[in-house]
């Protein structure tokens, strides 16, 4: 029984362990690689950087690890059949490029991101202001326009008098 266990240790398992370790390492690596460049365009923008930013790197964190782990489970327990622990290597590999991505995106763009929010909750916030501006347009060009039919009418009076 020993040797079974020695052989499934030696010949699957410890492959596929040592595989899901640097995964797990590359993913580690890439979250504090976004970190820091997230705390540097923070400081680039002049935001503050607060422990709400540093939790948003936390949830991450379980988003990435609790998928993980059900598939580092899946791995291990297919070991006997896969060669590789393709799964777990597979998200591991998708969430190193989303934090790739999100290195690789831009201050500004974020910034006017940001800007856009603002002014939409400013727009939602002042929503009767808004209204009564658009009500304000909407009539004054109806009245403008009733002035200039008034005009019109007006003058195609005056050519048929003549």
């Amino acid at each position: 029984m020993r040797e079974i266990l020695n052989d499934l240790l030696h010949e699957h398992m410890y492959l596929h362990i040592l595989l899901i370790c640097l995964c797990v390492g590359g993913m580690l690596v890439a979250m504090a690689v976004d970190l820091f460049f997230g705390i540097k365009k923070a400081k680039a923008l002049g935001m503050a950087t607060t422990s709400t930013g540093y939790k948003k790197t936390c949830e991450k964190g379980r988003k990435y690890f609790m998928p993980f782990s059900v598939l580092m489970c899946i791995d291990l327990i297919g070991c006997i059949i896969l060669p590789a622990p393709f799964f777990s290597m597979i998200w591991a590999a998708w969430c190193i490029f989303c934090e790739f991505k999100s290195v690789r995106e831009k201050s500004w763009t974020k910034a006017e991101l940001r800007k856009a929010e603002k002014t939409m909750s400013i727009i939602i916030e002042n929503k009767e202001d808004i209204s009564k501006m658009v009500a304000d347009l909407v009539l004054g060009h109806s009245e403008i326009k009733q002035k200039s039919g008034f005009l019109e009418s007006n003058i195609s009076n005056n050519d048929n008098l003549n």
